[in-house]
């Protein structure tokens, strides 16, 4: 059986995740597209330099496009689903613990479902 990527869904149904990438332009789009293909197709043993491990059960995926860098947070969850819970364009070197705490939010939400 295959993984598959999954949008977190808030409790009203929303999909951040999925609302954030289709406010990007076209083009980062399909750069970010192509890393979600490459995960489907490595699964776990994508690495460096598209996957980095964040903390606890956290993993973010790497994105860069132009000069632009994206980072979507995600979890894997039984049933071999990653669980795509936060995304962000990053704009400074270090990403901010506000943002990982909104994923850790998310994923803990997910589970409790």
């Amino acid at each position: 059986m295959k993984w598959q990527i999954v949008f977190y869904k808030d409790a009203d149904g929303s999909q951040p995740v999925k609302d954030f990438i289709l406010s990007q332009p076209h083009s980062a789009i399909g750069e970010i597209l192509h890393v979600f293909d490459l995960l489907y197709k490595f699964e776990l043993s994508l690495g460096w330099p598209y996957v980095e491990k964040i903390e606890g059960k956290i993993w973010v995926l790497r994105i860069k496009h132009g000069s632009d860098y994206y980072r979507i947070f995600y979890f894997t969850f039984t049933g071999r689903k990653f669980i795509l819970l936060h995304a962000i364009k990053k704009k400074s070197d270090k990403l901010p613990r506000r943002e990982i705490e909104v994923a850790i939010r998310r994923m803990i939400t997910h589970e409790a479902c």
